[in-house]
């Protein structure tokens, strides 16, 4: 299973749609809240493949999210996609360097982005293989830094 936990219902559609585009679709799960998250992901088993995860969510947001998910012992592998409209440096910086995510896209995210995403996890024949692809995760940073 793959859960996407995004409170934007056209960035949910989209990434399912990208999913499916990509045969990820066997079991796609949507939270809107990232406290509602949290509690699904605490008591879900097995725990799912991957994580995409917007950091403006009611509630909780994405970053006090994914602080809890690495808290947790049973958790702190999952790979977790950060997709955001944010640019601020401080996001990028927390949820790279110091939280440890797969990657961080910045919205609205590309196709082909995507599928380098989704190979890079696939390429030692499992979904995601490691929590930090700092090569990926370094995609936004240009973005990050641009002062046009």
């Amino acid at each position: 299973m793959i859960l996407v936990v995004e409170d934007d219902e056209d960035d949910s559609i989209l990434l399912t749609r990208q999913l499916a585009r990509l045969e990820l679709q066997e079991e796609v799960r949507i939270i809107d809240d990232g406290l509602d998250a949290l509690a699904f992901l605490l008591m879900a088993s097995p725990a799912p493949f991957a994580v995409f995860l917007d950091l403006h969510l009611p509630r909780l947001t994405g970053i006090e999210l994914l602080t809890e998910i690495r808290r947790e012992p049973r958790l702190f592998d999952l790979p977790v996609i950060v997709t955001t409209g944010s640019i601020d440096p401080h996001d990028f910086d927390t949820c790279s360097r110091r939280l440890g995510v797969f990657a961080y896209l910045p919205k609205p995210i590309g196709i082909d982005l995507f599928r380098r995403i989704i190979a890079c996890g696939r390429s030692q024949g499992s979904f995601f293989p490691r929590p930090v692809d700092p090569h990926l995760a370094d995609v936004a940073s240009p973005m990050l830094h641009d002062e046009t």
